[in-house]
């Protein structure tokens, strides 16, 4: 097996002296937007490609994950260290909480109470302790209901009580699996890059389920007060950075592992009571390593807690009103298609401008480290949500997981002739390499990058016309969902593991919209392809939000021509 890690960059670099590029870094920020994205492909390229054997990188993470956690448990305020403005300001990020957590505070309502929380239980498609599989019936209605205290297992209980369905299928799912008492959640590792991996925790279904719940009314506050729609809000981001790359006003802040980086004396210190309760009744106190080794968790979650995200988005947002209104600033809210003028989605952050420097010393006040290497607020560049800037231009580079399969390969080159048609930068002979020993498998545009390669109709050597639509007939990869019948239980059960017949979760699931035509969709690590024949009426129709606006189409159709010309030359 070649080592692409080392090849790919080699022949990657032939391709962008033969471009101009004159193999060094040039001048920041005198470099112009072409220079800038060889530069920002040749570092992207190989960064996330995933060793076979991740030992090392699961290794750093897990070092990364005591530190931090270590880091949480030692956390203390300095309010001796505040300046006057930063005083003012961590004030007003407290108010800003306070009235979030207490929507109607002259009655004494309280943003998460029983019933609200409660309405929005719901269960994501990953591994939660307790259930065999990792779809909405298994875990409602065959799983353990494995909870961390008794006393989030009895609020369970008294809540779906309230629900004849759920009543009914909990009834029959106890009888069979019951209830398990487990300490805390269990960490584990998914691949990130070729340097360390990511840290994730797999939460107990009884949590998960009032995690949900949490989530779900602090979204819907966030909505209400600051106009954030997590749904959307990415797309919010991402135009304000390129607005801030154009016209400097807006500076983007990214942080080093901010999820886990919220410790249990900061939310403490900032949230009311009452909320905190809540967030400490759910959570996981504790987090088993993979070697067996229990360990207290001093941040209030980590990624795979369900409120993680929304929680950090909230604190964030405070401390950016904080600073907003200490330096006089009015926070323009990003309300539908406003886009206001800050963005907040996680730990990705855009400011004025001005209150930058304010905004930055405040995170680091509560026990966030700004990564230095990702926040930008001088110069031309600006990333946020995945995509990056430069004078406006969108110069993200193509980042390269894997080559063990065809469709690795296709996905690659499809991105890389996308690349090329904004850049107008050609990579003939890196396409070539990655092509290498891997059939011509030509699909139009509006395929998906894993189904084949995607080419203009003009350089279809050959088309396959069906004589009564008119449309072209191609083959391509199809996804192989996992999934199982559940239409005839009895003469044909799931072949799943734990398996047993809930008819009342069935119904649920169907309610929920996880069961469709008699099957319910598991989630798999590997994806499997296979050659089916469609047809398409519109080959070079250019799919909006696919990469490439349709105004680039002749570009990207000249880009699959330079790119790709061995391959038609070998089927002329």
């Amino acid at each position: 097996m070649r080592d692409y890690a080392s090849l790919l960059p080699v022949v990657l670099e032939d391709d962008l002296y033969a471009a101009g590029w004159n193999g060094a870094i040039s001048p920041y920020p005198g470099i112009t937007p072409k220079q800038f994205a060889m530069q920002a492909l040749r570092r992207s390229l190989v960064k996330k490609f995933l060793p076979r054997n991740t030992a090392l990188q699961d290794r750093a993470a897990l070092d990364l994950f005591l530190t931090i956690n270590r880091a949480c448990s030692e956390f203390a305020f300095r309010y001796d260290q505040l300046s006057e403005i930063e005083t003012i300001a961590i004030g007003e990020a407290k108010a800003f909480l306070y009235n979030f957590c207490f929507p109607n505070d002259s009655a004494g309502e309280s943003l998460l109470e029983f019933k609200k929380v409660s309405e929005g239980f719901g269960l994501g498609n990953g591994a939660n302790i307790g259930a065999k599989t990792t779809d909405f019936l298994s875990k409602v209605g065959t799983s353990t209901m494995a909870a961390t205290s008794p006393f989030l297992h009895q609020m369970f209980l008294q809540a779906v009580g309230c629900d004849p369905l759920w009543s009914e299928l909990e009834s029959v799912r106890s009888a069979t699996r019951g209830y398990q008492l487990v300490k805390g959640s269990r960490l584990s590792f998914v691949p990130k890059n070729s340097d360390i991996s990511r840290t994730i925790c797999t939460e107990p279904v009884c949590n998960m389920l009032w995690q949900k719940g949490i989530a779900h009314v602090i979204e819907g506050r966030l909505r209400e007060v600051v106009g954030i729609d997590l749904s959307t809000q990415p797309d919010k981001n991402r135009k304000l950075a390129q607005l801030g790359s154009t016209s400097s006003r807006f500076g983007t802040i990214d942080l080093s592992s901010a999820s886990d980086s919220m410790s249990m004396t900061l939310v403490r210190e900032f949230l009311p009571a009452s909320f905190v309760r809540w967030l400490e009744w759910t959570r996981s106190p504790v987090a088993i390593l993979p070697g067996g080794e229990v360990v207290e968790l001093h941040m209030v979650s980590s990624m795979g807690n369900a409120f993680t995200f929304p929680l950090q988005t909230t604190l964030f947002t405070s401390l950016v009103y904080g600073a907003y209104r200490a330096l006089g600033i009015k926070p323009e809210n990003p309300r539908r298609s406003s886009l206001g003028n800050f963005a907040v989605f996680g730990d990705d952050i855009i400011v004025e401008r001005q209150a930058y420097g304010l905004v930055t010393r405040l995170l680091s006040f509560c026990g966030f480290s700004v990564n230095v290497d990702k926040s930008f607020n001088e110069g031309l560049f600006r990333e946020s949500c995945g995509q990056d800037f430069y004078n406006g231009y969108d110069v993200r580079g193509i980042y390269i997981k894997s080559l063990n399969t065809a469709n690795d390969s296709y996905s690659a080159c499809n991105r890389l002739n996308v690349w090329s048609a904004k850049h107008g930068i050609y990579l003939p002979r890196l396409v070539k390499f990655i092509l290498r020993g891997n059939r011509f498998l030509p699909v139009p545009y509006d395929e998906m990058d894993v189904a084949g390669l995607r080419v203009p109709s003009s350089l279809l050597r050959k088309k396959l016309v069906d004589r009564h639509t008119g449309a072209v007939k191609y083959r391509c990869y199809v996804g192989l969902p996992s999934a199982y019948s559940v239409t005839d239980v009895e003469s044909q059960p799931p072949g799943l593991n734990g398996w047993f017949h809930n008819p009342s979760a069935v119904l649920f699931a169907a309610l929920a919209g996880t069961l469709r035509s008699g099957r319910v969709a598991i989630r798999s690590s590997q994806p499997f392809y296979r050659l089916k024949e469609r047809r398409t009426p519109c080959w070079d129709y250019v799919v909006p939000g696919r990469g490439l606006c349709p105004s680039l189409a002749g570009e990207w159709k000249t880009a699959v021509e330079v790119n790709c010309n061995f391959l038609f030359q070998l089927t002329s």
